[in-house]
C-alpha cells in the first residue's frame, strides 16, 4: 500500500486492540503508510476511549507515546481546519463536528483511512481515497 493518509480514531483503536475482529487488517494497514497524518483531535478521542475501556493512565500514556514518537506519525494542528470543518457538514449537525475537522484535513491531505461508514461515505463525495478501499 504505502503513501499518506489521515488516521482516524478507529482505526487506531482497532490497530491495538487485539481483541478485535478488525485488528489484524487495522494493523496491517497502519503499517503499510509511509505517513500517518494524526489530527490532535483523533489524540483526544483516542485517550477518551481508552478511558471509557477502563485502561489506567499510565498505560495510556505508554500508548500514546508509541504512537507519537513514530516516525512516520505527524501529529496534525487541527486549528486551522475549525472554522473550514463548518463548510463540510451539509445537513448533518454539531455531533459531526469531530468528523468534519478530519474529513478537511482528509480533504488537503487526499487519503482518509477510516472504517466509520457515514464518515468514508461524505469523504467519497469530496473525491478523497478511503483506505481500506473496501470494507464489509
Amino acid at each position: 500500500m504505502g503513501g499518506v493518509a489521515v488516521v482516524d480514531t478507529n482505526v487506531l483503536l482497532y490497530s491495538i486492540n487485539r481483541s478485535s475482529e478488525k485488528y489484524g487488517e487495522a494493523r496491517k494497514l497502519v503499517n503499510s503508510l509511509d505517513r500517518i497524518f494524526l489530527p490532535t483531535i483523533v489524540m483526544y478521542e483516542l485517550v477518551w476511549n481508552l478511558a471509557v475501556a477502563g485502561i489506567s493512565p499510565q498505560e495510556a500514556e505508554k500508548t500514546v507515546s508509541k504512537i507519537l514518537l513514530n516516525e512516520r506519525v505527524t501529529l496534525v494542528d487541527d486549528r486551522r481546519y475549525l472554522l473550514s470543518a463548518f463548510d463540510l457538514f451539509g445537513d448533518l449537525g454539531l455531533k459531526h463536528y469531530n468528523d468534519s475537522v478530519i474529513l478537511a484535513i482528509a480533504k488537503e491531505v487526499g487519503t482518509l483511512a477510516t472504517y466509520d461508514k457515514k464518515l468514508r461515505n461524505r469523504a467519497e463525495k469530496l473525491g478523497i481515497k478511503l483506505l481500506p478501499e473496501v470494507i464489509e
